[in-house]
């Protein structure tokens, strides 16, 4: 298995940092909006007894009894609006984090692939200056040379593509 680049590794521990954060605060939101829920309802359940005690007939009774549904109903809302909120909220960062992190691996691979077709690009150049010069050379000390010269604009190539790719390569496994 590949290894992650640095920039990679760093993204993709904002990303798993941003999204615990984001499951802590929902899970957050959720105690708290069940909480108001309870808290909603033991306040209407305290109402209903009181209003059934000094209701004096049935109709009152009645009344009371429907207002008791009616409070539980909208404590209910509340805490599904809650919820709901909450949970729009923790899927956007969590979609936030997974795309910065997607991002920045795109940008990785791609500065990589930039880096491999430069070298290769150079590698083709030497090729097409080392042939060119052999054919001119007149002597074995001329052929030497150009020997000497290809060699050095490979090593070349190849230290520019390591440079290019040193930064992003850190960390990867062999």
């Amino acid at each position: 298995m590949e290894g992650k680049s640095e920039a990679e590794q760093q993204a993709l521990d904002a990303q798993t940092k941003g999204q615990a954060e984001a499951k802590k605060v929902s899970n957050e939101v959720w105690a708290r909006a069940y909480q108001a829920y309870k808290e909603a309802k033991k306040q209407a359940q305290i109402v209903h007894k009181k209003a059934r005690k000094i209701a004096v007939d049935k109709q009152a009774k009645k009344v009371a009894d429907e207002a008791h549904k009616n409070a539980i109903e909208q404590a209910k809302k509340l805490r599904d609006a809650i919820t709901a909120e909450a949970m729009v909220v923790f899927r956007c960062s969590y979609d936030k984090a997974t795309a910065d992190y997607l991002e920045t691996q795109i940008k990785s691979r791609e500065a990589i692939e930039d880096a491999d077709e430069t070298y290769e690009e150079a590698n083709k150049q030497a090729d097409i200056v080392y042939k060119e010069a052999k054919k001119r050379a007149v002597d074995k000390q001329a052929k030497k040379e150009a020997n000497e010269a290809y060699k050095k604009a490979i090593e070349q190539a190849k230290q520019v593509r390591d440079e290019a790719t040193r930064k992003l390569q850190q960390g990867r496994n062999p």
